[in-house]
């Protein structure tokens, strides 16, 4: 959990323009911080690296954030070099995440599932005609806006491992980029980045979340190695999710924009079940009571804003605005309260380098649904799709191991 009180930082003021208010994430490469814009007075999202982390992240913003425009690709604004670190502007996004949505309410309603399929297809059909991959398709890196009840407005972000299809490959193809469970199978073996490999991520993030079941982190080989189908999950959308998570490429959808024309049901309806509501507390309420400084007067915890004179400071435009997107610190750990805090509040805005720093991420069991009780694994007995591979003893303490078979989830022998 980041010290948002007694950083050093606090009120500190970043190329004469950004001041830091308050960290509301923290990753193995920087904070991100709320910050105030003195320029035109907004509250900002900001990441803070240090340079000699930020080199691959500025280049991806120059040479591809700025041609993806699309109103659901978080956008960053603007970057500052100072002495040795580095800030990221990008706007606010105060919903937190679609896994932090999950976790709070389980298998969602189909219309409401399907219209956050819909815009992330969408936001994915702009990137890959831009020749780009995301590789990290999940829910921790789909923030979404406060929206309560009304229709939600997704957030494509984390474009730390994406790559363009026909650009020199910044990482070793031996390197495994992405998040067990939405990892296609060609990507486990090695193969080029195809943007297909993207919508195997969101056929099984669409599984998710219409389950209510978080994917497995194995390898599937078989297309019908599937949770079971909710009754109020209509044929077209459910045969849309299980193509998309087809382990065959090629028998996926061509293209994001195919498989978009065909989630068109069910369509949105009003609703007051699902409430999306800003994860951060008001400004001020976790550093004291915050006061634009400007350049002279007091700060957070009555300290005086840094001098800038005499530091060597460079801000830079973007340019045109662009799209790469910010990455989700994800602070998952959904079974504590507490964790599930940190999770929505570093998932409101990051830079795309964080998802470097997780690619080592543990798999959290657990998140999968309800388990089967110990003791009842009894031989033959039917099992869980989320179960499969996990191992529970019987009545008379004889393990027992889920698999699956021939279409069936059930206890067998354990080796």
């Amino acid at each position: 959990m980041p010290n948002r009180i007694n950083s050093p930082f606090v009120g500190e003021v970043i190329a004469g323009r950004y001041e830091l208010i308050d960290m509301i994430g923290e990753g193995g490469m920087g904070g991100v911080w709320r910050a105030y814009d003195l320029r035109d007075g907004s509250i900002i999202a900001a990441k803070v690296l240090r340079q000699s982390d930020a080199g691959s992240l500025l280049r991806f913003m120059r040479e591809q954030g700025m041609r993806i425009h699309h109103p659901n690709v978080v956008t960053p604004m603007s970057w500052a070099g100072v002495d040795d670190r580095v800030l990221i502007a990008m706007p606010l996004v105060e919903g937190g995440s679609v896994s932090g949505l999950a976790s709070r309410y389980g298998k969602l309603p189909a219309p409401y599932a399907a219209e956050l399929l819909r815009q992330l297809l969408d936001a994915l059909a702009a990137v890959h005609e831009q020749g780009v991959v995301h590789r990290d398709i999940k829910p921790a890196n789909m923030l979404l806006s406060a929206t309560g009840t009304d229709r939600p407005h997704l957030w494509l972000t984390d474009f730390g491992v994406a790559v363009s299809v026909d650009a020199p490959r910044l990482t070793s193809h031996s390197i495994v980029m992405g998040t067990p469970g939405y990892l296609a199978p060609e990507q486990l073996r090695g193969h080029d980045p195809d943007p297909r490999s993207d919508l195997y991520a969101v056929g099984m993030m669409g599984i998710q979340l219409l389950t209510g079941h978080k994917p497995r982190a194995h390898v599937r080989t078989d297309a019908l190695d599937l949770p079971p189908r909710p009754d109020d999950v209509p044929d077209s959308l459910w045969h849309t999710v299980v193509r998309l998570a087809d382990p065959d490429i090629d028998r996926r959808p061509a293209s994001a924009r195919e498989a978009l024309a065909a989630l068109e049901q069910p369509a949105w309806q009003p609703q007051d079940r699902i409430e999306v509501r800003s994860d951060l507390p008001p400004v001020g309420q976790m550093s004291g009571d915050f006061r634009p400084t400007g350049a002279s007067t007091t700060a957070l915890d009555g300290a005086t804003t840094p001098a800038q004179a005499g530091r060597a400071t460079t801000a830079l435009p973007v340019g045109q605005p662009g799209g790469a997107a910010a990455g989700a610190v994800d602070r998952a750990a959904a079974r504590a309260a507490r964790a599930r805090r940190v999770q929505r509040l570093g998932a409101i805005v990051g830079a795309p380098l964080v998802a470097l720093a997780a690619l080592g991420a543990i798999w959290l069991p657990g998140d999968d649904g309800p388990k089967e009780t110990p003791g009842l694994a009894r031989m033959g007995a039917e099992c869980s799709w989320s179960d499969v591979g996990t191992t529970e003893n019987d009545q008379r303490g004889v393990p027992r191991v889920c698999t699956y078979a021939d279409g069936k989830y059930t206890w067998a022998a354990a080796e």
